[in-house]
């Protein structure tokens, strides 16, 4: 692997901007004040300066006392400055280089400007920049000047992502497009003029509800619309994979960054945002209850959240074929639909909601679900489970959903530290995928995401795993600071903004002040380090400060360290100003996080981690004194890909057939180009485990126990390849059915056998179908099909949609099948089926299934329709403004459909 960009020196030099400022804390001593000031404080220190200070005690000018309280100085701000010199992370190594931190002045002032250089090459080129800290703005004195200048230059990229409109090549012609109302919103990035609910939801919930609450409510309001008819709130699903939703269904990540801003506001600004929030996500729930939401194993269908670009994360299979991504079930956004559920559980509960116990019952269920099907059989919280034809969890894993598992609990905390100790790490920070992919270009591949490892360090805060936190941290500073911005990604071994490899290089794409990144880098400070997590019951004031902060490692000093306490400066809450004081121990210990003493509020003794948001003032301090962290054993996993097999797993292999040989089915193996001596195969049926480390010789397997000629199933198989020095797995194959040895079990009715509504024939694009067909109140009916087996069958469309690109679009074709016994007249299955875009017209595809029990004799009516549930995201008035799209821009889901097949299973 050869590294275009290096990773060489930097400096930061710290530039007073202002007046040095008096330190105020807890301890004993005589303090002077020269000038003028008042400052209720019962604290000590020494004061240049004029200004009115606001607190509880009492001095003025020059005194002497004990306690807790503001002194002198900017305290118009609240602030607090520590007096003692810059201790930490006086220099940084990484790769061989050195980034040099000098120390300028004994005294940290209220307000610093950073003057960042560095001979890295960076995204746009230069190689200096200047970052002032703002009156208005939280600001960090922690004794190390890379931390300070981490933290300022995060706030103020959240302030350059701060808009009053957006633009985007697909909507409006390129216009720009007001968002926000009179508060704004914020832009995705310096790339990306545009807001996303994906990317927004994820940066609220890190960190940007508290910098700017009313913003990330404008953020998120315009991702919900009403129906183009005004009906109908609900989230909206941005373009994405084979014309949107269905096939992508994350939009629930919206109520993580909407509980986040509910926990920022109050009064009728929070009552008018929380009956906001209740109706789209009510609609939102309702609407994927019976879409997306496998009413059989109690899970969601749709592509995994943020992993959305199919050759990164997913099988070979599904790079033209994004049908077997729709049918998945991913943990990321089956978690996000548990956050969804919850949040308005909690807000029905509020109204006195009748709906409240229905969220919470099927939350209830839901969470139980993931937790029994998402765990591989070697301890890892699988990504996703590929399709009912292969219900196995993929033995591969994601940073980001491990992330949220850990978050919501959904595993315990003995299996979470578990988790974050053995998931690999080989570089800076965590890999988002593992194990890599082969003969891929890097961006989700082979990279790390800060905003992924900002998840991941809050994961490990969460449980305690100071280890993982530890390295979390020190490359969400490095990965900022060396590139003088908050970036979109790095290569995930060497940290590397790019790297130049010819077809595989990347990262692809690499925006400045990322806006997740930009919120992760806020959180980590805020959230994490100083422990402020607002929430409905008040401000939790928790901070998780690793012992290993204070430890120098191989390559550089100790990030922390040297000083008796930190301080947070500015932080506002419901409209309140808080200062936050750490006071550090003495000792600190090697391992585990600092424990928490005590905490007090304004003075006063705070009993429990949560003060009352009514206890709060208009500026307010809170001092935590911490104690020694104790000792633990949590351990970190670290591979070295030196050797590709430790960090990538086998090409996906495929089976090339079934045959029946005899009473049994005789498998072909096609290993994908990997060395047969390397690998192993592993063969599913069904869901279970027929036969495991085959050698990698293997081109027949033949499976020893079904009986394909008593047996009247149709037994699906899916192989999978494992590096057998490694233990890396490949992805599944795509699976292989035995629908008989002549297809007997498949029964096919053309289109023209079918009564229809809408359309006329056609046979353009190389199949009879009735063209335009699709618009509201079209219908295809089968009035008599009389089923030849007894069973549980398949239903399943061969379909065409030209309507966009497999990659982009808001035009996925959604019909509904209904299957009704005709002498009873009850219906025996109902369900959506997904025919996403195919990027032509002249392409036929099959559709996602219908299940239905048939009985052999009886007789069925079938019916394709499209009803009020069978929409996509063009049905939405937010998408009115989408000039991105081939069909125009009214709502539009035709689709041509050329064949209905029943499959026997």
């Amino acid at each position: 692997m050869r590294v275009q960009y290096a990773l060489p020196l930097i400096a930061v030099v710290a530039i007073v901007g202002c007046t040095p400022t008096t330190p105020s804390g807890e301890g004993e001593g005589e303090g002077e004040g020269e000038g003028e000031g008042e400052g209720d404080g019962e604290g000590e220190g020494e004061g240049e300066g004029e200004g009115e200070g606001e607190g509880e005690g009492e001095g003025e000018g020059e005194g002497e006392g004990e306690g807790e309280g503001e002194g002198e100085g900017e305290s118009e701000r609240g602030c607090v400055s520590t007096s003692f010199g810059i201790a930490g992370a006086v220099q940084w190594r990484d790769e061989g280089d050195t980034v040099v931190v000098p120390v300028v002045d004994d005294r940290i002032p209220c307000r610093f400007s950073y003057d960042l250089t560095t001979t890295a090459a960076t995204a746009d080129g230069q190689q200096r920049r200047t970052i002032t800290e703002r009156d208005d703005a939280p600001v960090l004195r922690s004794g190390s000047v890379m931390l300070d200048a981490f933290f300022a230059l995060a706030v103020e990229e959240a302030r350059d992502n701060s808009v009053a409109a957006i633009n985007d090549g697909a909507f409006n012609n390129g216009q720009p497009l007001a968002c926000g109302g009179v508060d704004g919103c914020f832009e995705t990035g310096e790339l990306w003029h545009y807001v996303w609910t994906r990317d927004t939801s994820y940066a609220v919930d890190l960190g940007l509800a508290g910098l700017d609450p009313r913003r990330a409510r404008g953020s998120l309001l315009f991702k919900t619309s009403a129906r183009r008819d005004g009906s109908d709130v609900q989230i909206v699903q941005d373009t994405g994979s084979g014309g949107s939703w269905p096939v992508s269904t994350d939009r629930v990540v919206w109520s993580l960054g909407a509980r986040a801003v509910l926990n920022e506001l109050e009064g009728t600004e929070r009552a008018a945002f929380a009956d906001s929030a209740f109706i789209a996500l009510k609609n939102t729930i309702a609407h994927d209850s019976v879409t997306i939401f496998d009413d059989v194993d109690g899970l969601y269908r749709g592509e995994q959240s943020f992993l959305d670009w199919r050759e990164q994360s997913y099988p070979d299979f599904t790079r033209d074929d994004v049908v077997g991504i729709a049918v998945g079930k991913a943990l990321s956004t089956n978690l996000l639909h548990l956050a969804a559920l919850e949040l308005a559980r909690d807000l029905a509960d509020e109204r006195g909601d009748v709906d409240e116990a229905v969220f919470a019952a099927r939350a209830t269920a839901l969470r139980s679900t993931i937790r029994a099907r998402f765990m591989t059989d070697e301890g890892f919280m699988s990504s996703f489970i590929p399709s009912d034809l292969d219900p196995v969890p993929v033995r591969r894993t994601d940073a980001l959903a491990t992330s949220l598992a850990i978050l919501m609990d959904v595993v315990d905390v003995d299996i979470a530290q578990d988790l974050l100790s053995r998931t690999p790490h080989y570089g800076p920070g965590v890999p988002v995928i593992w194990p890599q992919q082969q003969d891929t270009a890097v961006y989700h591949n082979r990279a790390e995401w800060p905003f992924v490892t900002a998840y991941w360090l809050r994961a490990a805060a969460h449980v305690g795993h100071d280890v993982v936190a530890t390295k979390m941290i020190k490359a969400l500073v490095r990965g900022a600071v060396m590139h003088l911005s908050n970036m979109e990604n790095f290569e995930a071994g060497t940290g590397a903004v790019f790297v130049d490899e010819g077809a595989t290089s990347g990262p692809v794409v690499n925006s400045r002040r990322q806006l997740w990144s930009v919120a992760g880098a806020i959180g980590m400070v805020e959230h994490t380090l100083f422990g402020l997590q607002a929430t409905a019951n008040g401000l939790r004031v928790q901070p998780f400060i690793p012992a290993g902060l204070f430890v120098a490692d191989d390559n550089n000093s100790a990030l922390l360290g040297g000083i008796p306490e930190i301080v947070l400066n500015n932080v506002m809450h419901l409209g309140k100003r808080i200062t936050v004081v750490l006071h550090l121990p003495t000792t600190i210990g090697t391992h585990g996080a600092l424990s928490v003493l005590s905490r007090t509020l304004n003075g006063a003794a705070v009993t429990g981690d949560t003060i009352a948001n009514g206890a709060l003032r208009d500026t307010n301090r809170i001092d935590v004194n911490l104690g020694t962290a104790s000792d633990n054993d949590l351990g970190l996993t670290l591979v070295n890909d030196a050797d590709y097999q430790r960090v990538f797993g086998p090409r996906t292999p495929a089976i090339t057939g079934i045959d029946k040989v005899g009473d049994r089915l005789a498998l072909r193996l096609a290993r994908a180009n990997e060395n047969a001596a390397d690998i192993s195969f592993r063969v599913y049926r069904d869901g279970v485990i027929v036969a495991d480390a085959l050698p990698g010789l293997t081109s027949t397997f033949t499976d020893p126990t079904h009986d394909a000629t008593s047996s009247s199933r149709s037994p699906c198989y899916v192989v999978e390849t494992t590096f057998v020095r490694t233990n890396t797995h490949s992805q599944h194959s795509a699976p292989q059915c035995f629908w008989g040895a002549t297809f007997e079990r498949i029964s096919t009715i053309n289109v023209a056998e079918m009564s229809h509504v809408g359309g006329s024939a056609s046979t353009d694009h190389g199949a009879f179908h009735y063209e335009p067909w699709g618009d509201v109140g079209d219908r295809l009916d089968v009035d008599d099909v009389t089923a030849t087996a007894t069973g549980p069958h398949l239903l399943q469309l061969t379909f065409g949609n030209g309507a966009g690109g497999i990659d982009t679009g808001i035009t996925c074709g959604v019909k509904r099948i209904v299957v009704t016994d005709i002498a009873d007249d009850v219906v025996v299955g109902d369900g959506i089926v997904v025919m996403p875009h195919l990027g032509t017209w002249a392409r036929w595809q099959d559709s996602s299934f219908v299940h239905a029990e048939l009985v052999s004799g009886h007789h069925y009516r079938i019916a394709v329709v499209g009803d009020d549930d069978t929409i996509n995201m063009s049905s939405f008035q937010h998408f009115a403004a989408y000039t991105g799209s081939e069909v125009g821009t009214d709502a539009f889901n035709r689709v041509n459909i050329a064949d209905l097949k029943l499959l026997q299973r």
